[in-house]
């Protein structure tokens, strides 16, 4: 399978306005109306290191724990994430947590500099992994079959399968200079947070397999099909 950005605007001129007389107050015919919050843009982190976007107070909480090495989970980003980002997330109903449910080596390596980008772009980052999975994979893998393999160091081993599977060039693109790459790759504090929070997922949380859910703290298992996991969505909406 963070810091909030929240733009605030208008108080000021509000506080004023409700101090005027009616008339005075109405409002110009040429005025734009206030644009409404985009919740994409806002993201933060849980103290087990999750990255959340979204409207911290939506009343609807979806976590999904994921692979990116898992074909179900590419299936379900490529329904699913497009729909969810544009009508519920940015809209400021519900609330996205991402748990990575590492599985393996190149899922590690993917997850951990997925975590490292922008967080504007963590959920574009993903979305664009899952959908070029079998390539990248499939050239890490060579990679790891090298003769020389097993004598490497685990640190060069995880920079020679990134490199293989093209990672440098594909978060290069997405803004990470090679320095920060470097850094991400070389972080064990990073390592040690994704470890745990794929231990947790598998061992605490006792989840079935990826793609998993959870809505407002209630596992909601395995989820075949972004028509299930939007019925249950709307359901938690209702009044």
């Amino acid at each position: 399978m963070i810091s909030a950005m929240i733009r605030a605007g208008g108080l000021a001129f509000l506080i004023a306005a409700a101090a005027m007389p009616a008339a005075a107050a109405t409002k110009h015919p040429l005025a734009k109306p206030a644009a409404r919050q985009d919740w994409l843009h806002v993201a933060g982190q849980t103290a087990e290191g999750a990255i959340v976007i979204g409207n911290p107070a939506a009343r609807v909480k979806l976590v999904e724990y994921l692979s990116l090495t898992c074909p179900h989970c590419a299936v379900m980003s490529g329904e699913s994430m497009e729909p969810l980002k544009r009508d519920y997330i940015a809209r400021g109903l519900v609330s996205f947590e991402v748990r990575h449910a590492v599985r393996d080596g190149y899922d590690f390596v993917a997850s951990l500099l997925s975590r490292c980008g922008p967080r504007s772009d963590y959920l574009n980052a993903i979305e664009a992994l899952f959908a070029t999975q079998s390539e990248w994979e499939s050239k890490g893998m060579a990679a790891s079959a090298s003769p020389d393999f097993e004598a490497k160091s685990a640190a060069d081993k995880m920079a020679f399968v990134a490199h293989a599977a093209g990672f440098d060039s594909f978060f290069a693109k997405r803004g990470m200079i090679p320095r920060a790459y470097a850094a991400c790759l070389a972080d064990n504090a990073a390592q040690k947070q994704l470890g745990q929070m794929a231990d947790n997922a598998w061992n605490r949380d006792k989840i079935p397999g990826t793609p998993a859910f959870a809505i407002n703290g209630m596992p909601l298992g395995s989820l075949t099909s972004w028509a299930d996991l939007e019925a249950k969505l709307k359901a938690n909406l209702k009044p």
